[in-house]
């Protein structure tokens, strides 16, 4: 939990008010995850088992939830939970990047001053993934991000700074998880 609420639903909140993209999906392998999905409404793509391995590709995941979708769909933004801090403008900002096929296949969220991708906001063309396309492609559009908004939790003190920063916003917590 992150300021009353599971980790992943900070992600799903910020997905939902992202104009632009038009569908929102979780893909797991894991109830518990699975229910929260539920709860707040959005679709659920089950994962094969041998895709939640430690050594499964995320590639692989994003290609099998594509290919549940169907064909209606160009471009999927991947958005790891363990980035809570991303706004739905920073995930509106990235999407648009790569909107323009004429431009790049893909875009990624950076933090501020860094080149390297923050983990935040994913964006690429479904084409362009299963022709082997990877987010960390130093020729990709980045999208810079603030400090504050970049937190990948990957430690106990990342979660701790995340937490701090998530303090400082307003947001009222769900009665369902308070």
């Amino acid at each position: 939990m992150l300021c009353g609420r599971p980790l992943i639903a900070w992600t799903i909140i910020e997905a939902q008010r992202a104009a632009r993209l038009d569908q929102v999906a979780v893909t797991t392998e894991d109830d518990e995850i699975a229910e929260i999905a539920m709860q707040y409404g959005v679709g659920l793509v089950r994962r094969p088992a041998c895709m939640a391995a430690d050594l499964a590709s995320i590639y692989h995941c994003i290609l099998n939830a594509c290919a549940v979708a169907g064909p209606a769909y160009d471009v999927v933004t991947l958005l790891h939970p363990t980035s809570p801090l991303r706004l739905a403008e920073d995930i509106d900002a990235v999407t648009a990047l790569c909107a323009d096929q004429t431009v790049t296949p893909a875009a990624v969220s950076v933090e501020a001053g860094k080149d390297a991708p923050n983990g935040a906001v994913y964006s690429g063309r479904i084409a362009w993934l299963r022709n082997g396309g990877c987010f960390d492609d130093p020729s990709l559009l980045r999208y810079e991000m603030p400090e504050e908004r970049s937190i990948d939790i990957n430690t106990f003190d990342d979660f701790e700074r995340a937490e701090a920063e998530m303090a400082k916003r307003i947001l009222p917590v769900d009665a369902a998880f308070a």
